[in-house]
């Protein structure tokens, strides 16, 4: 059996991966968050380990892998504690491995969608992709707020996998560094890499 794994790379400083190999994923997490120390640090993992317990599950849902998430060096005031979220993982979009399908799913209606995908046709090292840029509004939580999520997912038809096509999405729930944010996610897929790796005893 062929396993094909997925790499990127990211900025430095307040980046940590998410081990999906490990089911303690979340908790390493939050420990590399209290390790920065001092009592602050501490508290903060302990609130932010909810928000990495769910990330870890939703990811592992998908096969995801890899998963990294942005945890601020000076702990954020407001809720989601983890500010960004990165992940890779396949999908499938049917018979018709084309640009121009996987654009007819994006655009299929989604709750609390808060306006219609920016779409974008581009093309990666890693292959051909749809860039998709849209606005999301979660549904009221605990303190009866709607918070606006933001994502750019990028659609990567990768020539020599056979099944579907490689997503790549970067979430984040803060407007005011929406530009940043899209523009680090067009660099981090500018560097992904899916390579086809078999396992031991295959020739």
């Amino acid at each position: 059996m062929t396993e094909w794994v997925a790499a990127f790379e990211h900025p430095e400083g307040g980046w940590i991966p998410l081990d999906m190999e490990s089911i303690n994923a979340a908790e390493e997490a939050a420990q590399r968050i209290a390790d920065r120390g001092g009592a602050e640090n501490q508290e903060y993992a302990e609130l932010a380990y909810p928000e990495l317990k769910a990330i870890r599950d939703g990811a592992l849902e998908r096969g995801a892998s890899p998963v990294m998430v942005f945890v601020p060096e000076v702990p954020s005031l407001s809720r989601p504690l983890v500010v960004v979220t990165v992940f890779v993982a396949p999908v499938d979009v049917g018979e018709e491995r084309t640009l121009e399908n996987i654009a007819r799913q994006v655009r299929k209606p989604r709750d609390f969608r808060y306006r219609e995908p920016l779409i974008d046709e581009v093309e990666l090292p890693a292959g051909q992709a749809l860039r998709v840029h849209e606005l999301v509004v979660n549904e009221e939580g605990d303190d009866e707020r709607r918070v606006l999520m933001e994502y750019v997912s990028h659609y990567v038809i990768v020539p020599d996998y056979p099944k579907g096509v490689f997503e790549m999405t970067v979430t984040w729930a803060s407007p005011a560094i929406g530009p940043e944010l899209a523009q680090t996610a067009d660099e981090m897929a500018a560097t992904l890499t899916v390579s086809r790796e078999p396992e031991e005893g295959e020739g």
